[in-house]
């Protein structure tokens, strides 16, 4: 079985792959599509995401702790992912009807970008990321995943030369994710033998499903139902800036994204031991979570106070003179990147494994609640700033929910106390990125050097104090290797 380093290492590449397309790919089609045209492919494709949702039906997180918890015997493993995926197929053909017909009598004037779009909602039927995963087998969605990401760019830079290459656009991101599904299938016949699905072990999946479906929908207000929103209240512009600034900040958490997907099947086998064997100690789930927290929010904070403190003069630059307005919307989104981090791991790795599902879905609903209320408010008085607002109260909203679900089973006083040095090393992080943009004012680099600046001395302080408080993992994983090299 994979460890959770390798995992690890796998999904970081991974994510500094995603990291870097965008720095490549954004400011092209920022400025080859412009503002408006982005916003139609946001708005466009957030209606076609509702598709896709309804497809999967919470099977990514189901599927997940399902195979996870029975991926040690070749038997149950076999009948589970058959009953899982026979269910999927069938609810995947009804949800794809069901979007021929709103093709058919509700596309409107974006009736070309809806059909294009058919693409991506069948490349539902064909996802069986949850599978590998639940197998912690990373290396096939990261490698899969990296070829497809590869292809999409280059195939962009090739194909999308102005704005009336929007549809090209749509069709290559559609594509890519088809593909990427698709050839998944190719490996399946390694770890999986597949055996005649019964009701009776389809029944057993549809309930967690649909709760888990609950949260999923509740999710899609802060990804998608915003977008739709302010597409509709306001103008297509608006959206644009909106959609270019929420890419940077979610881009930017992927590595915390990547390493709670990665920790979700761990403590999802290990909570499957533990139930069939009451004796075994927790130490390994407990030492695992403290550690998680510590380091997932000293990279938080790293990203929140860092990206802060150059966005105004990173927003015109990457994207174009056109999104300056970009720029305030990223510095305000950054607050939501601690609340996110906190409780993305109090959900993978505790409510969520531990089958906490309806903990986890209230608060994803009051998030959720939040998030309409303060958009239908907000929205149409402060355009995409609204939206970003509605969404730090949601996020925020749900942290703390989420806190008072795990508070009398998890030692969260502890985590929070190991967050404070990192918060005032992230403030002091910026101070001084913000200095230095201001006496190199508009030197060539200065963004270059802002970033050295602020990750060279966030790194070196951080280092310090793990090091002074004698962090036994940055010990045994960092200063051990580094005097084994030297």
């Amino acid at each position: 079985m994979p460890t959770i380093k390798k995992n690890f290492l796998y999904q970081s590449l991974y994510q500094l792959l995603i990291l870097l397309i965008p720095l490549i790919l954004a400011p092209y089609i920022s400025r080859v599509l412009g503002a408006e045209g982005i916003g139609i492919y946001s708005y466009t494709f957030s209606i076609v995401t509702y598709f896709i949702y309804f497809a999967r039906l919470g099977l990514s997180n189901h599927g997940i702790r399902s195979i996870a918890a029975v991926r040690d015997d070749k038997e149950k493993l076999n009948r589970t992912f058959s009953n899982l995926f026979f269910l999927h197929l069938v609810i995947s053909l009804f949800v794809f009807a069901a979007y021929v017909v709103f093709i058919v009598f509700f596309a409107g004037e974006y009736r070309l970008y809806f059909i294009i779009h058919a693409i991506t909602v069948l490349s539902a039927l064909f996802d069986i990321n949850w599978l590998f995963l639940g197998l912690e087998q990373v290396k096939f969605t990261v490698t899969r995943s990296t070829a497809v990401k590869l292809s999409i760019t280059a195939s962009v830079f090739l194909f999308v030369k102005s704005p009336g290459d929007l549809w090209k656009y749509t069709l290559i991101m559609g594509l890519g994710v088809f593909l990427g599904h698709s050839v998944l299938w190719v490996f399946v016949k390694r770890f999986i033998a597949f055996v005649k699905p019964t009701w009776s072990g389809i029944k057993t999946h549809v309930k967690p499903m649909l709760i888990l479906f609950v949260p999923v929908i509740a999710l899609s207000v802060f990804n998608t139902l915003d977008k739709i929103m302010l597409g509709a209240m306001t103008d297509k512009i608006q959206l644009g800036f909106y959609e270019n600034s929420q890419k940077i900040i979610f881009v930017s958490v992927g590595f915390i994204t990547a390493f709670n997907a990665i920790m979700l099947p761990r403590m999802s086998n290990l909570n499957a031991k533990d139930n069939a064997d009451e004796s075994r100690p927790q130490n390994e789930k407990s030492r695992l979570m403290l550690v998680s927290m510590k380091y997932v929010m000293l990279l938080a904070f790293a990203m929140t106070f860092g990206i802060a403190a150059i966005s105004d003069r990173f927003a015109p630059w990457f994207f174009g003179g056109a999104f300056r307005e970009c720029g305030i919307l990223i510095r305000t989104l950054c607050l939501i990147i601690p609340f996110l981090a906190f409780q993305s791991v109090l959900s993978t790795q505790y409510l969520i494994p531990n089958k906490r599902d309806k903990m986890y879905t209230a608060s994803t609903v009051a998030g959720a609640v939040i998030n309409i209320a303060a958009n239908l408010i907000l929205i149409p008085r402060f355009g995409a700033l609204g939206a970003v607002i509605s969404t730090i109260l949601a996020e925020s909203l749900r942290c703390i929910i989420v806190v008072f679900a795990a508070k009398n089973h998890l030692p969260v006083g502890v985590y929070l106390k190991n967050t404070l040095f990192f918060v005032f090393a992230g403030a002091v992080m910026y101070a001084l990125v913000r200095y230095v943009g201001f006496i190199a004012n508009d030197v060539y680099g200065t963004i270059l050097i802002q970033v050295i600046v602020g990750a060279g001395f966030y790194l070196g302080i951080s280092a310090l104090y793990l090091h002074i408080t004698k962090d036994a993992f940055f010990r045994n994983n960092v200063v051990k290797r580094l005097l084994k090299h030297l």
